[in-house]
């Protein structure tokens, strides 16, 4: 019962860690440094506060349940700042599949945990966080492009994301495998 009680305090705890990484990455000014908040930045920290509590708890369903903060509380802001105040999504029900996004990645990270079950921890530590930020890509991509008006403010990072990919997913994709090795550090100190 304790390991149980453990588990639950070390994924709500990193849950909310990853709501604070991508709000101070949704704050940073990277207009002198265009890309820093969303492919060198951010994958790196968010893949840390995701990969740490899949391999420490190792059972299906943390990586759900590690996005459910930031599900509860991003939906808030998105429906206030992105379809009330700003119209930029193509309706309401945006909102819902927008937020429904990171227990999706979740669920495919819980699976790629499972997979690389044969891996060493390392090894598995460093797949899941480049796993993370590869889905994390194609769902921002999908999203920018479906959910947004095209008249929105999304459209210059939907150029970053669509025309420029050769750049922004190999560069998610190494700083989420840092983030992954870190959170392997990271556990192996605890």
């Amino acid at each position: 019962m304790k390991a149980l009680a453990r588990s639950w305090k070390t994924i709500l705890f990193w849950g909310l860690g990853l709501v604070a990484v991508l709000m101070v990455g949704a704050v940073i000014d990277g207009s002198g440094t265009s890309g820093t908040c969303m492919f060198i930045l951010m994958p790196y920290f968010a893949a840390i506060t995701v990969t740490v509590p899949v391999i420490a708890v190792n059972r299906f369903g943390t990586g759900i349940l590690v996005y459910v903060p930031y599900a509860l509380i991003g939906f808030f802001p998105l429906y206030y700042f992105d379809w009330l105040q700003s119209g930029a999504l193509v309706g309401l029900w945006a909102v819902f599949v927008w937020s429904a996004t990171g227990p999706f990645i979740g669920v495919c990270l819980d699976l790629v945990n499972l997979l690389a079950g044969r891996f060493s921890p390392r090894t598995r530590a460093i797949v899941i966080g480049a796993a993370m930020q590869a889905l994390t890509f194609v769902i921002v991509l999908v999203g920018m492009k479906y959910l947004y008006t095209p008249a929105s403010s999304m459209a210059g990072h939907l150029y970053f994301f669509d025309r420029e990919w050769f750049f922004t997913l190999p560069w998610m994709m190494i700083n989420g495998a840092f983030g992954g090795y870190t959170a392997y550090a990271l556990t192996k100190r605890v």
